[in-house]
């Protein structure tokens, strides 16, 4: 019989080693049934013994003292300090992403994606089109099916627990109000709302307003739009209103429940230069604020990270080719390897600029040319 070559962990038959439930019994009706930590901690009982673990399988008769009066050695507690450290790391992480693979078909989206995200720390993924960014973030938000690998959002695993409670903890804001993928995540709203009206439906995860909103929610949500400076729109229709300022409203919308987590996907796509410095100054109050979400922004652009951006993941073809701090990541070397295109770089007041010579042009239509 093969031997396990992993580590034993010495089971107390008395107590159950993950919730420490008392074995106890009960009796319905003649019947006497033993509560299902009994069978548990029996069946690993006798897998111990039947690998040759006499010692393993030997234990104290109770947690905290042995047969003979002594006290229990430092591996009855390995267990518990094992799953006290997993949720300290929980309590400290938004997202923990672990060698996770996305295939359709023959298209392999993901390659052993790994990374993780802190709990109030503002991340950014930056790729080019087609790298697996929308995936990555697709799989996050439990709006698509991982093939291989573990995802865990704070604290909960995806596939392991409510998705609908998980969802209600994070926000999206999305570039486009009418996609699929918009309607998929909740970032979208009735076009015929004010602008007030539409932040509102951001407490109840509704399209339209189909819910009555108690009179502290009507504040809030005129204190979330003075916040995105959108209080001389608050009673416009939100189809009226200019593309930045429906995307200020939109995250006016995503802050009304006070998210755990904020997935801001490529959120000044379409903008102008205006509309794009006022959702990122926005964005950058929000991070001001005292115990902030964690922030997640999807770009292919560094001139978009906030000088507050703590960690930057760049993702090309699937697959991270760096992870680190934004000085440490943002170089040309990286840059242009990760876009294939020869990218210089600079660091001006706390923000990064990209650019590329016109000399490169010719170089990029051969390399994308038929």
């Amino acid at each position: 019989m093969p031997v396990s070559t992993g580590p034993v962990v010495p089971l107390n038959p008395t107590h159950h080693p993950i919730d420490h439930t008392p074995l106890t019994t009960r009796r319905r009706g003649n019947a006497r049934q033993f509560d299902q930590p009994v069978v548990v901690a029996f069946l690993h009982y006798l897998v111990l013994q039947a690998h040759g673990c006499e010692a393993a399988a030997r234990v104290p008769a109770g947690p905290y003292e042995s047969s003979q009066g002594q006290r229990p050695r430092r591996d009855h507690y390995d267990v518990i300090e094992v799953q006290a450290a997993t949720a300290q790391r929980d309590d400290n992480i938004a997202i923990d992403v672990h060698d996770v693979h996305v295939i359709r078909g023959r298209t392999h989206i993901l390659r052993g994606v790994s990374c993780s995200i802190a709990r109030g720390a503002c991340a950014a993924i930056l790729g080019p089109n087609g790298g697996g960014k929308t995936t990555l973030t697709r799989c996050i938000t439990g709006n698509m099916f991982i093939t291989q690998g573990r995802v865990r959002v704070l604290g909960e695993t995806i596939g392991q627990t409510d998705i609908r409670a998980l969802r209600r903890r994070i926000a999206v804001v999305h570039p486009a109000v009418d996609s699929g993928e918009a309607h998929r995540s909740g970032a979208v709203v009735d076009a015929e709302l004010t602008a007030h009206e539409a932040v509102l439906t951001g407490f109840f995860g509704t399209v339209a307003l189909y819910d009555r909103p108690m009179p502290e929610q009507h504040e809030r949500a005129d204190q979330l739009l003075g916040h995105v400076g959108l209080s001389m729109r608050r009673d416009l229709r939100f189809e009226l209103m200019s593309t930045g300022e429906q995307r200020r409203c939109m995250l006016a919308r995503a802050l009304a429940h006070t998210p755990e987590l904020l997935i801001l996907d490529e959120p000044t796509a379409g903008l102008d230069i205006a509309g794009r410095e006022q959702v990122l100054a926005t964005i950058d109050l929000l991070l001001e604020q005292p115990d902030p979400p964690a922030v997640l922004l999807i770009t292919h652009h560094v001139e978009e990270l906030s000088p507050r951006t703590s960690q930057v993941i760049l993702l090309r073809d699937g697959q991270i080719i760096a992870d680190g701090k934004p000085d440490d990541i943002i170089t040309p070397e990286a840059l242009t390897d990760t876009f294939a295109c020869k990218v210089f770089v600079r660091k001006l007041h706390g923000r990064f600029w990209s650019e590329v010579l016109p000399e490169a042009w010719a170089d990029l239509v051969r390399q994308r040319g038929p």
